[in-house]
């Protein structure tokens, strides 16, 4: 009993503060989430490839590459470029009039390409710089270094254009950084000094946030046992042996000390990143599998001819799926699939049920394919709050000891998520206890908002006691 009251006492002294900030910041990121700039806004301020200047066909301009995962075709600056993904997420740039490799950007070509994707006047370019405060999550990575463009508008617009390919990747507002430095920014622990060693900021959070899941256990563990011993004595309802706020801490956390523990116990999960549970995303051999046929060879059918015959397109994406190559239009429409017709053109098409079923054996050959399904609205897995399936998803259930579901997006022949048990599991255990992302209650609005600002206003009111009763502790004399 002692070593767990001490424990106790001394990790919640070191940890009081943080499960403060994080109740606190939770509530400020339901309505303030993460900048991140859309796809959907991305393309509609983004220009259309002028098709008259493309003069290399693709297979030419992927001829010095290896191990390729993406091959796109954009606009720079009124010039077309093929940008080549690799596996291991280096980005080639070759220009589609000459074949030669495009150099990073210039500061002024930075600037222009802001002022005509805003709309505004540019008051600023700095850079290049590998990272600052709002783009430090992982899917910067190929793109580095950016700069960063200030915009002369009333809001305080900054945008960050991409050295590699001249795409502007992410746009912030004034307001909107302010809030998320007490939000996004203090919720993850983000600050941008820990969070551009991602393998640092890995182990810092997870550790921590399990520390603070011991905490809590014990504390709701030792503040039954209290409670218990004081009514066994006096023969009483709930009762607390201590005095003044450490009574309040006592009281609060044994009433809400299992609200306490499911969110940091859910908060910790959010950092689990394949410790305990599987992860949703596909591994490089059932990626390459899926598509039965590398990207280098899938653009060697695809000639000049039949790249123009496509018309008003921002973006294109070669892709592949179980030996079959395809084209991704997209545009602020949406996108569209297109095959190739013959050597000359493309015609509009959709993917068939058998073709998916089909690709999806060869990533899993060993394992029989049981059914599929369409997820509709109302489906518990791939309608949540933090990210959802495509509308036009497809959801081959395989027969295997996991139960493992293939989510495929049959717009763009593209593998979204892998959810096996054990990943179902892990949907109730985070995003059910720290989302509160249960059906009939999630949709609910302002029911749900009630609900949970409820909820983490109780965890930041006890997390306080916690604060007052480690300070009076230290000072103690």
């Amino acid at each position: 009993m002692r070593f767990l009251t001490l424990t106790h006492r001394w990790m919640g002294v070191v940890l009081c503060l943080f499960f403060a900030a994080w109740f606190f910041s939770g509530a400020v990121l339901i309505y303030h989430p993460f900048p991140s700039l859309s796809q959907a806004v991305r393309l509609s301020h983004s220009s259309g490839v002028d098709l008259q200047k493309i003069l290399i066909p693709p297979y030419e301009a992927v001829k010095s590459a290896e191990n390729l995962d993406r091959i796109r075709l954009i606009d720079l600056e009124g010039q077309p470029i093929y940008v080549l993904h690799s596996l291991d997420g280096v980005i080639k740039v070759v220009n589609a009039s000459d074949s030669k490799f495009v150099s990073p950007l210039l500061k002024i070509s930075a600037w222009r390409i802001a002022e005509k994707f805003s709309g505004n006047s540019a008051l600023s370019v700095e850079g290049p710089l590998d990272y600052d405060q709002w783009i430090v999550p992982n899917r910067y990575d190929p793109y580095r270094p950016f700069f960063r463009v200030s915009m002369q508008d009333e809001k305080r617009t900054v945008l960050y254009v991409s050295t590699q390919t001249g795409e502007v990747l992410q746009k912030t507002e004034g307001k909107e950084r302010a809030w998320n430095y007490i939000g996004a920014v203090v919720h993850w622990i983000y600050p941008t000094i820990l969070r551009s060693d991602w393998a640092l900021w890995d182990q810092v959070v997870w550790w921590l946030s399990l520390a603070g899941v011991v905490t809590t256990l014990i504390g709701l563990l030792l503040g039954v046992m209290r409670s218990r011993g004081m009514r066994d004595a006096n023969q009483m309802g709930f009762t607390s042996p201590f005095r003044g706020w450490l009574r309040v801490h006592h009281t609060l956390g044994v009433f809400a000390g299992a609200i306490v523990l499911a969110w940091i116990f859910s908060g910790w999960l959010s950092m689990d990143h394949g410790r305990i549970f599987s992860t949703p995303n596909p591994d490089v051999i059932q990626i390459e599998k899926f598509r039965a046929l590398p990207l280098e060879e899938s653009v060697n059918n695809v000639s000049l001819e039949a790249l123009k015959s496509l018309r008003n397109f921002i973006e294109v994406e070669f892709v592949t799926v179980g030996g079959k190559n395809f084209i991704v239009a997209k545009n602020t429409n949406g996108l569209k699939l297109f095959k190739p017709l013959n050597s000359n053109s493309f015609s509009q098409y959709k993917l068939t049920e058998p073709e998916i079923i089909s690709a999806v054996q060869m990533a899993w050959p060993d394992i029989d394919i049981q059914s599929t399904q369409r997820p509709t609205a109302s489906d518990i897995y791939g309608q949540l709050r933090e990210g959802s399936l495509p509308q036009n998803t497809l959801r081959v259930i395989l027969d295997d000891s996991s139960q493992t579901w293939v989510h495929i997006d049959m717009d763009s022949g593209q593998i979204v998520s892998i959810m096996d048990r054990s990943r179902r599991v892990y949907r109730w255990l985070f995003n059910g206890l720290h989302s509160l992302d249960f059906p009939g209650l999630v949709s609910h609005r302002p029911l749900w908002d009630i609900l949970i600002l409820l909820l983490l206003a109780l965890g930041f009111l006890f997390s306080l006691t916690g604060v007052v009763v480690g300070w009076k502790r230290l000072t103690n004399k």
